[in-house]
């Protein structure tokens, strides 16, 4: 079996949109699809490229265009539990852009669903799960993103090879957003035996941060504290995740405005069922041990003691009072320009503490067994496919506009994927913490582990030594607390403030 040791990484180029139709059959017939005699989708151009990404890593190679080609095979048994693990962030994207710059898209998932499938030859179980944010809408997304026909279409193909499947939302709460703050909550009826505390203790990364700093998901600040006082360090896991044998990460690519950019590390804080035990920053600037603010005006620090007492302390009255701060605030800031380099809620590159978080996650993944005890190695399998069709840039994550990118991206590594992609992107890895701090990570498990062994496979040439040359394929927009900090080109200029600050809290 496939483990993290091989940092091969394909990068397939490809069309740049996706096809219209689920659920996304593929255009050709292939000799080893498990669904003959199905309509061809000839609009697709994403099937081949999942595909193709499988044949430049070399998998099963001796038997491709075989009937019985089985890629997929390397990294999983049949009978196995299978997640798939994508971004299912938000179901609407903020900004003006595409919902196809936030989200994974269905007809990525389909093809990978078909070749889970094959390995698993009638038995096991494949799982579709995330926790997207607290105000996530999944009927809605499924209907924008293609989720809910392939869905209906796996549910039946499934049932008549023997196979389990389902789809599964994480999360234990969801929260409805009015003129900009939770004004509703609603419980999703988890069972309690769905998820499963995991402490990471000292090998956590927020050892080294003052924990009383730390802010959470929501405005209530005692959960989180509470989460990672006394060096335990705990997060609320999804039983699903530590039942698999197999996790595939499925994430975007897109930048984020609090770790740089989001891909297979970040998008693990989605196996997490309590946001609120998500550390995304620690409160104050700089100068008193936070990193919230990067140049905080008086509006911004009143604005962090008027949400700790009224939202934190007495969120169901106090809200009222706070959307009249609110108001005020907004048209203080249209009166008087924010000032330069004013960034807020850790959305800037001084954020020291939501990649620690996003590096917790990933232990958890590769670590934690199914009643949550950390083990000093991996106890999983891992893989990840990057949706890279159209990727996000700018305001990102939640309010990007469309990079038509046109790739996907697969291998066994996930720090060695992110590291391409990153670079990919037209940024350096190693100017971002999460990225340079996951490299030290990953040496606990693969001992020889550096970014000069990783091995780029493409049916491009263009994008083969993307990892050590010094050339620029795509030019994505940072997100604007980033601009002119992490970029291989450097050839725009920082930017200078937010013009409206969001007080959302991501994935």
């Amino acid at each position: 079996m496939k483990d993290l040791s091989d940092l091969k990484v394909a990068v397939t180029s490809g069309t740049q949109s996706y096809p219209a139709h689920a659920p996304y059959d593929p255009p050709e017939d292939y000799p080893e699809l498990p669904f003959r005699h199905r309509p061809l989708d000839k609009e697709n151009g994403v099937y081949p490229m999942v595909r193709e990404s499988l044949r430049l890593l070399g998998m099963d190679s001796a038997r491709f265009g075989q009937p019985d080609w089985n890629p997929l095979g390397e990294v999983m048994s049949p009978g196995e539990r299978v997640l798939i693990k994508p971004n299912f962030v938000l179901h609407y994207n903020v900004g003006t852009g595409p919902l196809e710059a936030v989200v994974t898209h269905a007809s990525v998932l389909r093809a990978i669903a078909d070749y889970v499938l094959i390995a698993l030859k009638r038995r096991g179980e494949l799982i579709i799960g995330d926790a997207p944010q607290m105000n996530c809408n999944l009927p809605t997304l499924f209907q924008g993103n293609g989720m809910q026909g392939l869905a209906t279409f796996l549910a039946e193909a499934c049932q008549t090879l023997g196979t389990k499947f389902s789809v599964k939302d994480f999360r234990e709460e969801q929260t409805y957003y009015k003129v900009g703050i939770i004004w509703k909550r609603r419980a999703l009826g988890r069972a309690t035996a769905q998820t499963i505390p995991v402490s990471l203790g000292r090998e956590s990364f927020m050892e080294a941060v003052n924990s009383d700093l730390l802010y959470g998901a929501d405005y209530d600040r005692r959960q989180t504290l509470q989460a990672h006082q006394g060096h335990r360090h705990g997060y609320r896991i999804a039983s699903e995740l530590l039942s698999s044998d197999v996790v595939i990460s499925v994430p975007k690519l897109k930048v984020h405005s609090k770790v740089g950019t989001t891909l297979n590390l970040k998008n693990m804080v989605g196996i997490n069922t309590d946001k609120n035990h998500l550390a995304h920053y620690r409160v104050g600037p700089r100068s008193a041990g936070g990193d919230e603010f990067s140049n905080p005006q008086w509006y911004d620090k009143l604005d962090r003691r008027l949400s700790d007492t009224l939202l934190g302390r007495s969120w169901r009255w106090g809200k009222y009072p706070f959307v009249a701060w609110r108001a005020f605030r907004k048209l203080w800031r249209y009166v008087q320009r924010p000032a330069k380099g004013a960034f807020t809620y850790g959305n800037w590159h001084g954020n020291d503490t939501a990649w620690r978080m996003a590096l917790d996650l990933n232990r958890v993944v590769l670590t934690a067994d199914q009643g949550g005890k950390l083990a000093s190695q991996p106890v999983r399998r891992y893989f990840s496919f990057i949706d890279g069709i159209v990727g996000g840039q700018g305001d990102g994550p939640l309010h990007p506009d469309a990079y038509r990118s046109g790739v996907i991206l697969a291998g066994f590594n996930p720090v060695a994927v992110d590291w391409v992609a990153t670079s990919l992107m037209g940024f350096d890895p190693s100017l971002i913490p999460m990225y340079s701090n996951a490299v030290e990570q990953m040496r606990e498990w693969v001992s020889d582990f550096t970014v000069d062994h990783i091995q780029v496979c493409s049916n491009t040439s263009t994008y083969r030594d993307i990892v050590m040359g010094n050339k620029t394929v795509f030019k994505f927009a940072s997100a604007p607390g980033w601009r002119g900090k992490i970029e291989r080109y450097m050839s725009e200029a920082p930017c200078e403030s937010i013009t409206e600050v969001r007080d959302v809290f991501l994935q």
